[in-house]
């Protein structure tokens, strides 16, 4: 509002001072014209009017005419419009203003009254020449008044009503229509000095906002100069800097004296940047973000400059040191490109290489030698972190790259994918037995000892290989077929190398059918669970029903778990599937009736699902049994990973009154730490061992082992695998608790072994019947 004020009050200051400076650029040709206008009058009335009255009426002209321009006008500017305060510039103009417009309409008043008094005494010729002179004045007002509107209102009335006294004087009223014609001239003349005087206001106006506008913008820049990072540069139509300001020459290290005058050119390095500037400021063009370099002190910097030509012929723009960003950006692109810790070449460099060579061979009819990939991956990294930490792990990638670089050639490429896994590409024209002399030499290199913070650190590292051969490849085809091979070095254990083979890639494809397949059958059904019962040895009788997993193939038939669990476990689908057998068996054996326990296997993913606990409480709550009667089977390689999370989850589980089972024991690692880590409720013993039981006394005194530690450790022993009474007995006699295999009942689907617990049929042995079969069967082979 405040600004609002101003702006008005600055506006009608400025109307003011132009409408007296209108006033005193017309005075001139004003006076003259008021002049010539006297005299002639004068002149032709002469002998027909009175003198006195002539010489009083001129006289009277004369003398506010000269009264208006000359010391009697300041001596009542000084003595009867008073201004209080000397330097108010705004007071004087409108009183000056308001002295002139009443001296003008005491003119007006004196011509307007003549006129009728002229035309009373004028004859026939003297009234075209009284008429002239009137009609002169009378519309002279645009040409003597038009900057004082109420001056000119007053003479436009005034000289309107003096002609009609005239022409009444004359002819009376007949001559009406002349008097509403000069009635409508009136009008046209008050609407001609409201127009103007409309577009004289509102010109003066408009001119206050540009110059309100220009100040902004001024203070603007100034303000922007000093607190911008940006810096403002003006060059005149030679290029040659204009207008330089302080912080531009500071920015630059010079005064603004000196670079007055200079090139702008002048200021940057020579080169392609430089000319396509000067390009553009010749053919003054506007430009943005030019990015130009200069040296500034031995160091380089870099600008970005943008500019617009101007009417005068120069050019005005900004420019910024952007030095910072480019580094910044220079380092994005590195890293783009180049891998932070090794700075070996990143998969997408890698990517970008693979992929123009092998459009290289295929431009060139495959003239060029066929491509070889190696893949490579450090065995057992994770443990060099583990035990040295991670930053011994960084230092050792940084010397593997070392020791890969130094096996190339300088057109070869080696790169770093992510984590331990590097791959380097070779252009090899000779057979595969040059390739793989090549893969051992890398692994040669790179088991060699490594000094790691003072720790002497062996490697080793698998090699997978694959080559480009005379048909199309992509250059995914290319790395998936080395991943393969890699996979399969793997396989073979540590240190090994693997040449892709089309049964890689067969093999690889049905993993991935089975993979899909199993997923539907988890979502549609296909899988059903076969129970087999475990028996306590001391009485014969059915303790526990053990859920096996079975997959009802719609093409491959029935297929057993060593058939599809490792490529559940590997996809992760294994945590679905257990969540599906852990769901069902509870559901099944509810409806049936005893207290047997439930034995479910858990593998490690299963373990470490954060689902398995609300999972197992969902069941039982929909199965009502009670959580004493589950066992949960698990083997060593829980505990190999992720101990404690794994320990932990354990203990959940016990918690809720499950019990646990060691699965598996003797054919892993067999650690006496997890068994005194974790203390589980029962040892399962191996099939292996049981199958020799009869034959082999190794076999026989690790079951005695095995039985007499866990007795020790209060916990129960059950063997697994039985398939002869003789092998029933021997472990009945080492002590073993609870057996379960084929000689006591295969895995049959829940219907099945409800329809046999309602017929009766158990599975209690007559051990007397078993040992006499077994006899006989010894006596005949005697």
């Amino acid at each position: 509002m405040e600004s609002e004020i101003a702006h008005h009050r600055l506006v009608e200051e400025r109307v003011m001072a132009r409408r007296l400076e209108a006033v005193a650029a017309t005075a001139p040709y004003f006076s003259l014209a008021l002049l010539a206008s006297v005299l002639i009058l004068v002149l032709v009335m002469e002998g027909s009017a009175p003198w006195p009255l002539l010489l009083a009426w001129a006289g009277a002209i004369l003398f506010l005419l000269a009264f208006n321009l000359g010391p009697p006008a300041r001596f009542l500017l000084r003595n009867f419009f008073p201004v209080p305060d000397r330097n108010d510039r705004s007071g004087r103009a409108r009183s000056r203003y308001a002295l002139h417009s009443l001296l003008l309409q005491a003119g007006s008043l004196v011509w307007a009254i003549g006129m009728p008094v002229f035309t009373w005494y004028a004859r026939d010729e003297q009234y075209a020449a009284l008429g002239v002179v009137g009609t002169a004045v009378f519309t002279g007002v645009l040409l003597m008044h038009r900057y004082m509107p109420r001056a000119a209102f007053f003479h436009v009335a005034a000289m309107a009503l003096g002609a009609m006294a005239s022409l009444l004087v004359a002819d009376g009223w007949g001559v009406w229509p002349i008097m509403v014609l000069t009635l409508i001239y009136a009008v046209v003349l008050v609407r001609a000095i409201l127009v103007n005087d409309q577009g004289f206001v509102e010109g003066i106006a408009a001119r206050v906002s540009r110059e309100e506008a220009d100040n902004m913008i001024r203070l603007l820049l100034k303000e922007y100069e000093v607190q911008a990072q940006d810096w403002l540069w003006t060059i005149g139509p030679n290029g040659n800097l204009r207008e330089v300001s302080p912080r531009f020459a500071e920015i630059c290290g010079q005064d603004a004296a000196s670079l007055e005058g200079t090139p702008l050119l002048d200021l940057f390095l020579p080169g392609a940047r430089r000319e396509r500037l000067a390009s553009l400021i010749e053919d003054r063009r506007a430009f943005a973000d030019e990015l130009l370099i200069r040296e500034d002190q031995g160091e380089r910097r870099y600008w970005r400059l943008s500019a617009r030509p101007r009417m005068d012929g120069r050019m005005t723009g900004v420019a910024r040191d952007v030095t910072d960003n480019r580094v910044i950006e220079e380092r994005v692109q590195y890293m783009a490109h180049f891998d932070d810790l090794t700075g070996l070449a990143n998969r997408y460099s890698f990517n970008e290489r693979l992929t123009r060579e092998l459009q290289r061979r295929e431009r060139k009819d495959h003239t060029l030698a066929p491509l070889t990939l190696f893949y490579c991956d450090l065995d057992d990294f994770k443990g060099v972190n583990d035990t040295l930490g991670h930053q011994a792990g960084d230092l050792l990638l940084r010397e593997v790259a070392t020791r890969l670089e130094g096996q190339l050639r300088a057109e070869d490429m080696v790169a770093r994918l992510g984590g331990d896994e590097f791959v380097v590409l070779l252009a090899i024209a000779s057979g595969d037995g040059m390739v793989i002399e090549r893969a051992h030499r890398m692994l040669s290199a790179l088991r060699e000892p490594y000094r790691i913070d003072g720790h002497s650190v062996v490697v080793s590292a698998s090699i997978g290989i694959a080559r480009s051969g005379r048909e199309p490849l992509a250059p995914d085809e290319l790395v998936r077929r080395a991943d393969l091979a890699l996979q399969e070095a793997k396989r073979k254990g540590r240190d090994q190398i693997a040449l892709f083979a089309p049964q890689l890639d067969a093999a690889m494809r049905e993993r991935r059918q089975v993979e899909q397949d199993l997923r539907s059958a988890i979502a549609g059904g296909d899988l059903e669970l076969h129970y087999q019962p475990i028996i306590d040895l001391e009485n014969g009788a059915t303790v526990a029903y053990e859920a096996l997993a079975r997959w009802n193939h719609p093409v491959r038939g029935l297929l057993s778990p060593d058939q599809f669990l490792t490529v559940a476990e590997e996809t992760g689908l294994i945590v679905p599937l257990g969540d599906w057998v852990l769901a069902t068996a509870l559901r099944e054996l509810s409806l049936w009736d005893g207290d047997f326990r439930i034995a479910i296997n858990l593998s490690p993913s299963q373990i470490r699902a954060p689902g398995l606990l609300p999972g197992l409480a969902a069941a039982l709550a929909k199965s009502a049994i009670d959580p004493g009667r589950l066992e949960f089977e698990v083997t060593e390689h829980i505990l190999l990973n992720d101990t404690e999370t794994s320990l932990a989850a354990l203990q959940r589980l016990r918690e809720m009154g499950a019990s646990i089972a060691l699965d598996d024991f003797g054919t892993g690692y067999s650690s006496l730490a997890y068994l005194r880590r974790f203390p589980f409720d029962r040892i399962k013993i191996d099939r292996s061992f049981v199958t020799d039981l009869e034959t082999s006394e190794s076999s026989r005194a690790i079951v005695c082992a095995i039985t007499q530690l866990a007795e020790a450790l209060a916990m129960k022993t059950t063997a697994e695998g039985v398939e002869s009474a003789g092998q029933l007995d021997l472990l009945r006699e080492l002590g073993c608790d609870e057996a379960q295999g084929y000689l006591i009942r295969t895995p049959q689907p829940a219907a099945r072994l409800t329809t046999a617990r309602r017929r009766g049929e158990t599975e209690v042995l007559d051990y007397r019947k078993a040992r006499v079969s077994s006899m006989k069967r010894s006596g005949q082979a005697g």
